[in-house]
């Protein structure tokens, strides 16, 4: 689509995902200069689009649901980590496999060290390193429809996370990796590990280029991976920029069973209490997987009007019990705090936000016995119009409404698994996910169509990725090169 030009997508069945939850079956959506000028029936939209001065090209979207772009709140740029004894090295029988730290309530005390050792590994990478692996992973999550994508801490640079958004085209919210303090087995207290200046100064730093960026697809987040790992100081310096910025702010807050008695045997307070104190409970919060709060806690998050963001498409595979233990996240849906979905972060393509949709459908429904409790429609509102409040972003992104920015996505609609469905979404939950994006379109432009982007080279980028990964687990992961033989010849073949 030129500068000049508007786009008309017609006649397709258009879920808007706004707070009256409207579809439109044989709907229209008019873009215009990049933003939705009108949405509606086909003959509705028909009549602004003949009132335009301008040539308005017309897409055929029969038998295709239209929807806004995927908002995911919550994500980690892990990639350069693929190659790992968690990852590519495993064997390919599963028999032999053991829970992880994330499973059983978490081990905060092997978490600690292992995020605070990060924190010296992502200023290893290279910049080409850095910028190819993120640029990678950045397109993995828009060809599965994500087009705005907001970091809560990645193991890569964020100013390689700034370049990956500006060349995928897509929204990006930009934070970094804090970690000033490790709390261990059998300490007295956290240890210091880096000075608290320097995790706050990183984070202005960061701030600044983003707050300096006038494209409109960038911003800033300041972020706690884990919570035993930021020290008092450091919480003080972060709320400090967050309100001199007017950042929102993201944490894993009561994320695993043991988190709240470890901090409390830490640092005094659990972790909730520990916001309050320095100033990072307020409605600006994200809080992900926050389902392990007593009830003390559970009062404060839902006076602060705290936003939660879960992802249940990854519990399973890991371990986590965020749904079924403590059933807290539909709880704080209940009583009125908004509850959005998200993908969180591994070394490789996991659930996309329609995997983490269906499994919110499916998980909380089924806690409940009751269909009706998440509906459909409001699972595409969780991925979509809530984390886009969130961010802060809902006044241009997150639903399909006159003058917000035509972010969208279109699924194909017309197989055998939609065969005499009168709900297309319902079905898509049940069978569809994300290699079924047809086409994206983020601000108007259109980057994916036919499921194939128009303006990256993916082969290039699946090149560059690998030798990228190859380089890195090498030098800063220490993989031995017999291992990294093995691995590669495995993707030639």
């Amino acid at each position: 689509m030129t500068a000049a030009e508007a786009q008309l997508i017609r006649a397709g069945i258009v879920y808007t995902a706004d707070e009256t939850e409207r579809v439109v079956p044989g709907g229209a959506v008019l873009v215009e200069d990049g933003k939705i000028a009108a949405v509606g029936t086909d003959a509705e939209v028909a009549v602004a689009a003949a009132a335009l001065d301008r040539p308005v090209r017309t897409v055929d979207a029969t038998n295709m649901m239209v929807l806004p772009g995927f908002v995911n709140a919550h994500w980690h740029e892990f990639f350069s980590s693929r190659i790992s004894p968690m990852d590519a090295l495993r064997p390919v029988r599963d028999d032999e496999d053991v829970p992880g730290w994330m499973s059983s309530g978490g081990n905060l005390l092997a978490v600690s060290p292992l995020f605070d050792k990060f924190a010296d590994l992502v200023p290893r990478l290279t910049e080409r390193e850095a910028v190819d692996i993120a640029t990678y992973s950045v397109w993995t999550q828009l060809r599965s429809g994500t087009t705005a994508l907001a970091d809560l801490g990645s193991l890569n640079q964020p100013d390689a996370l700034v370049a990956a958004f500006r060349a995928v085209g897509i929204r990006g919210v930009v934070s970094t990796w804090v970690s000033d303090v490790v709390c261990e087995q059998g300490a007295a207290g956290p240890r210091r590990s880096r000075p608290a200046a320097a995790v706050v100064d990183e984070l202005d730093r960061v701030a600044k280029i983003c707050t300096a960026d006038d494209s409109g697809m960038l911003r800033a987040r300041a972020s706690v991976v884990v919570v035993t790992n930021m020290s008092d100081e450091a919480g003080t310096g972060i709320a400090e920029l967050a309100g001199r910025y007017g950042l929102t702010t993201g944490a894993h807050l009561c994320a695993l069973r043991t988190e709240s008695p470890t901090v409390r045997e830490f640092f005094g307070r659990g972790s909730v209490h520990r916001f309050a104190d320095l100033g990072l409970l307020n409605d600006r919060l994200l809080g992900a997987h926050t389902s392990f709060a007593d009830e003390a806690e559970r009062r404060l998050l839902i006076e602060a009007g705290v936003h939660v963001s879960h992802s249940p498409a990854k519990y399973g595979p890991v371990g986590e019990s965020t749904m079924s233990e403590t059933r807290l996240i539909p709880e704080f849906a209940k009583a009125g705090l908004p509850v959005s979905l998200s993908t969180d972060g591994a070394g490789k393509p996991i659930g996309g936000m329609a995997e983490n949709m269906r499994a919110a459908w499916q998980q909380h429904n089924e806690l409940y016995a009751d269909p009706t409790v998440l509906r459909a429609s409001r699972a595409l509102a969780m991925a979509t119009r809530l984390p886009a409040e969130a961010l802060r972003w809902q006044d241009e992104i997150g639903s399909i409404a006159p003058g917000k920015q035509a972010d969208l996505l279109m699924v194909r609609a017309d197989d055998w698994r939609y065969l005499l469905e009168p709900r297309p979404l319902e079905a898509f939950l049940h069978l569809g996910g994300s290699l079924d994006i047809d086409t994206v379109l983020v601000a108007g432009r259109t980057l994916i169509k036919g499921g194939k982007s128009v303006h990256l080279d993916e082969t290039e980028l699946r090149r560059r990725y690998l030798d990228a990964l190859r380089s890195c687990s090498a030098r800063v992961f220490e993989v031995a090169e017999p291992q990294l033989r093995d691995v590669f010849a495995r993707t030639a073949r």
